[in-house]
């Protein structure tokens, strides 16, 4: 999503990051590779995988249903992300 919002803002002229900032979700080799390159989240998504894993089971066995944060994601900087407008 944020690649395909990369490429409308291109089109309508919008500048990034000048006028916006872009944030990947998930980080992606693809991230890396677009100009800009997008700053993106980085997921633990085998752990994050196997904790969801754990939980159906869980649930399966009788446990209530209940949410967890299961990680806490990092945010890689690249050059699609400008500093904070002030004022």
């Amino acid at each position: 999503m944020a690649i395909a919002a990369l490429g409308a803002l291109q089109r309508s002229g919008v500048r990034c990051p000048d006028d916006v900032s872009i944030i990947a979700w998930d980080d992606s080799l693809i991230c890396r590779h677009t100009a800009p390159r997008l700053s993106a989240l980085s997921h633990d998504v085998v752990a994050f995988g196997a904790h969801a894993a754990r939980r159906l089971f869980e649930v399966l066995g009788g446990a209530q249903p209940a949410g967890h944060l299961d990680s806490t994601p990092s945010l890689i900087v690249r050059e699609s992300m400008g500093p904070a407008r002030r004022g």
